[in-house]
């Protein structure tokens, strides 16, 4: 059986690790799967259907109707790439607050991750990966202050929605952050954390491209025999 490589990228919301990890992959020619669009597009989809209360049958009937295409850091819906519809916070948050139920992940991670990952070499982003692989090839922390991770966020929403500091503040932002990040480190099921083993990448005052060059400098040096097309090195949006 041939060899695949694993590649996870762990860490808070906004940390920049998912175009990191997604510029990593281009680099090694991997495939490329963020699991927070994946949570985020199936709690886009009940949404939809307007449901405020989550009952675990009326939730896994609705989530059972879509089917979603993860391609990059797009996601497809109907043929139409749906990511900047699920990209701002609130619904992060509410994405947060139902990757606390287990028949959520279960659902997700049997239908979506698990058979999207199988058998090939992929680059796995998101918080909680080791429920899904226990023994990656390689993993990694991004963590950055909260600050940072906020003024990140701004940047995004002003490029990708073309909203201005008057229409969502750093305030409001950095609020929502912490929001998250509590949730996301206080859950039961896999919760957001540290793990012996990982290795840690502070991005908090270095650019992406410097990010991207210190992640696959640990993986060459493990797996000097993997392609690295360092041209690729920053060029990607």
């Amino acid at each position: 059986m041939t060899k695949t490589y694993t590649i996870c990228v762990n860490g808070p919301g906004s940390s920049g690790k998912s175009s990191a990890a997604y510029e990593v992959s281009l680099c090694l020619k991997f495939a490329f799967l963020s699991t927070g669009n994946v949570y985020r597009a199936y709690t886009w989809a009940l949404q939809k259907n307007n449901i405020i209360k989550y009952n675990k049958n009326q939730c896994l009937e609705i989530m059972k109707q879509y089917n979603f295409e993860f391609i990059g850091k797009s996601v497809f819906y109907n043929g139409e790439d749906i990511a900047n519809d699920i990209g701002y916070e609130e619904l992060a948050i509410k994405a947060a607050h139902l990757a606390q139920k287990s028949w959520y992940r279960d659902f997700i991670n049997k239908n979506v991750i698990g058979p999207f990952i199988k058998n090939k070499n992929i680059v796995l982003e998101g918080r909680g990966l080791r429920e899904v692989v226990p023994e990656p090839s390689v993993e990694f922390y991004i963590k950055s202050t909260i600050f940072a991770r906020a003024q990140r966020r701004l940047r995004q929403y002003v490029k990708r929605y073309g909203v201005n500091q008057h229409q969502v503040s750093l305030n409001t932002i950095y609020k929502q952050i912490e929001r998250r990040d509590s949730l996301d480190m206080k859950r039961k099921l896999s919760p957001l954390k540290f793990e012996p083993g990982m290795k840690v990448i502070n991005n908090s005052m270095i650019k992406r491209i410097d990010t991207v060059k210190r992640m696959l400098k640990v993986i060459h040096k493990k797996y000097p025999e993997l392609d690295i097309n360092w041209k690729k090195v920053g060029t990607s949006k």
